[in-house]
């Protein structure tokens, strides 16, 4: 199985190495994925200017109280490359009807990451360079950053016993996201099994002009996730945003 190693990604963290990548590299749909990562799941404050400082104007009127995602995941091998992400989701929304994820911020260390994130399931992904200090499954230590300084840093030790996880055994409502761009609402539910650990959070920091705290409102459960295999499936995509 592959180990994460230290290395600060090559990629320079600036809009315009989205240019060099042309159309035929966006890899489509489904891809399938394996990697190692972290999840925070958190009870925010709802007076926190950061929780919906990157929602969507057109979503903020459908936002609803709730709990908060923080994920940085390390993507050892995908079908558009290896490579990592941050993302925040601040809560659930009501959009046609039913409740559904959807991510406000998220950076990635690749342009393939960035061009087929967008194109196939409507996710704003910006680039950012990411260094790792740390393996999968131990003690690791994430900074992501840009140009004009960092935008989060986490560090964290996963603790207790290793146990088995799937999504298979949960109602795929429950995991369903939807992501609105460019006029359409993408909807698609992962799918994904692996092991974890509960982790503990050791320190963390962010520019809040770029990225929510990770960690911040009240954390209800921290896992650090030693590995998985994830599928992401063709988006449903709508008109507009039902």
């Amino acid at each position: 199985m592959p180990v994460s190693q230290s290395h600060t990604d090559p990629l320079q963290p600036t809009a315009n190495r989205l240019t060099e990548v042309p159309d035929h590299r966006i890899v489509p749909a489904p891809w399938r994925l394996a990697g190692s990562g972290l999840i925070i799941v958190t009870r925010p404050d709802s007076s926190d200017p950061s929780l919906h400082r990157f929602t969507q104007d057109e979503l903020r009127p459908h936002a609803l109280a709730g709990l908060s995602v923080t994920m940085f995941v390390d993507y050892w091998r995908s079908d558009a490359g290896p490579y990592r992400e941050l993302l925040f989701i601040p809560c659930r929304f009501r959009i046609g009807g039913a409740r559904r994820w959807s991510i406000s911020r998220i950076f990635v260390s690749t342009p393939e990451s960035v061009v087929g994130g967008r194109a196939n399931w409507g996710i704003p992904k910006q680039i950012a360079a990411f260094e790792v200090e740390g393996a999968a499954g131990g003690r690791q230590s994430v900074t992501v950053s840009r140009d004009d300084g960092l935008v989060a840093a986490v560090e964290f030790e996963p603790v207790g016993p290793e146990i088995p996880v799937t999504t298979a055994l949960l109602p795929s409502r429950l995991l369903r996201l939807a992501q609105y761009r460019d006029g359409k609402t993408f909807e698609f539910a992962p799918a994904a099994r692996g092991r974890m650990r509960l982790a503990r959070l050791l320190a963390a920091d962010s520019d809040p002009q770029a990225f929510p705290l990770p960690g911040s409102g009240r954390v209800l459960g921290a896992f650090s996730v030693t590995s998985f295999e994830m599928q992401f499936p063709a988006s449903r995509v709508i008109k507009g945003l039902p």
